[in-house]
């Protein structure tokens, strides 16, 4: 009588060890990368400044550093670095002036929240 009840164990134990993997996996890609957490957070401090975009920044990278450009509507060049020195900031300047400059991992935890 044991003996199913430990295989039944077993089974279940394996079922969700399995389930959970696949979750995991699944989140994977929803994290994105590098480039595109600069991408959004670009564009959370944009909407935060109250900036009216009229093409969000488009983003390249070239090894680990960043760098994006889009325009306002008020046809002001938008310029995003996060330089491979330093992957963990950025800082988008609009025209001549810096909106901002800091830890960009910073500005998606507020969008989240509803923070910013």
């Amino acid at each position: 009588m044991k003996r199913p009840l430990i295989a039944a164990s077993v089974l279940a134990a394996s079922v969700l060890t399995m389930a959970g993997c696949s979750q995991v996996e699944a989140l994977a890609p929803v994290g994105g990368n590098h480039m595109t957490e600069i991408r959004y957070a670009a564009i959370d401090i944009l909407l935060a400044k109250n900036i009216d975009v009229l093409v969000a920044p488009v983003c390249e990278q070239s090894g680990e550093a960043v760098s994006c450009t889009g325009e306002t509507a008020e046809g002001q060049t938008i310029t995003v670095e996060s330089p491979a020195d330093a992957t963990d900031t950025v800082t988008v300047t609009v025209g001549d002036e810096t909106v901002y400059s800091g830890k960009y991992w910073d500005i998606l935890d507020d969008a989240v929240r509803g923070d910013l």
